[in-house]
């Protein structure tokens, strides 16, 4: 086939497949039906011209190794120079702003980077499916429209990886900053620790140590402290019993986390005492948990997100039972 056959072929695939709730019937009918091989040839290329152009849909341009940038204020440094209106970003310069100067930098096709004041920040990758900065200290606003983990945020205490989503991170001069989620939600790692930070709400972070254990909005200042004292200081059991003591049903995010960082001995209480606050979905039991079956936190967790989500969601609109996400009438 030349290639305007493979494009007819192409537009002639169905836009979308509802698949029947069991597809192996249809699939072993199919496979009893022998054919010969040629006959998968055309339907083999056009599916590789399809994956092609879906490729490009979802990935964006292709790289050409820079990223536009404007001025939003002042007169940020892009590379050696100050920019005056609008310029090209490329693989391995940085823009700096300074106390009253600020920049937009596009993520290719996929993003913008709001780049506060009193920041820099290097472009490590320009690729279509990497799309990479490296923040040394300051502040950015990020919004990312694209399939989860094609953008990457470089700190000092680990890596924000974008699983569609908004936020907010910041860096101050040691390394240690903060993760705000502002929409969808961002996976926070640092030397295989990990912290997944939904919307609505926040992770603090430290150079040497990675995430913390994510906390809403509104948590309470005591668990804050507690969490803070088991991430950072060492706190152990003892800032573990504080944080279970000072959560509300809200907290649950925390909680789920915590199950994960606590030491074997006491898991049994933090999943108790979440188990209290949010009830857990179907399928989800104690020895899953305490063995921390990734299928059983997944349930968990997709369950605590949903309420999370419409917690945040329609805040000031409707009330929203923190235990089980329906509206309270």
């Amino acid at each position: 086939m030349n290639e305007r056959e493979l494009r007819e072929a192409v537009g002639r695939l169905p836009k979308s497949i509802e698949p029947p709730r069991d597809l192996w019937p249809d699939i072993a009918a199919r496979l009893s039906t022998r054919r010969p091989r040629w006959y998968w040839l055309p339907l083999a290329a056009a599916a590789a011209v399809a994956a092609v152009v879906v490729t490009r849909n979802f990935s964006g341009a292709p790289s050409s190794g820079s990223w536009p940038v404007s001025v939003l204020a002042g007169r940020p440094l892009v590379g050696s120079a100050r920019l005056a209106a609008s310029g090209a970003l490329r693989v391995g310069e940085w823009v700096e702003t300074d106390d009253s100067s600020r920049a937009l930098i596009a993520v290719g096709s996929i993003g913008r980077v709001e780049v506060k004041p009193g920041t820099r920040i290097r472009l490590l990758e320009a690729r279509p499916d990497a799309h990479r900065l490296a923040l040394a200290r300051g502040a950015i606003d990020a919004k990312v429209d694209a399939p989860p983990r094609l953008f990457f945020v470089e700190t000092p205490a680990g890596t924000a990886i974008d699983l569609g989503c908004a936020y907010t991170l910041e860096t101050d001069s040691l390394g240690n900053g903060r993760l705000h989620v502002t929409a969808g939600y961002v996976e926070f790692t640092w030397r295989g620790r990990r912290s997944v930070v939904p919307l609505g709400a926040i992770a603090d972070t430290r150079a040497g140590m990675g995430p913390g254990t994510p906390y809403v909005e509104d948590a309470p200042e005591p668990l804050r402290r507690a969490l803070a004292k088991f991430d950072f200081e060492s706190g152990g059991a003892g800032a573990a019993g504080a944080a279970l003591a000072s959560a509300r049903a809200e907290d649950a995010v925390s909680l789920w986390h915590l199950l994960q960082r606590v030491d074997p001995s006491q898991r049994g209480a933090v999943y108790d005492r979440l188990a209290a606050l949010v009830p857990p979905p179907p399928g989800v039991t104690r020895p899953g948990a305490l063995a921390l079956e990734p299928a059983t936190l997944d349930a968990y967790w997709s369950s605590i997100r949903r309420i999370l989500f419409r917690r945040v969601i329609l805040r000031g609109v409707r009330d929203i039972d923190p235990r089980t996400g329906t509206t309270v009438k």
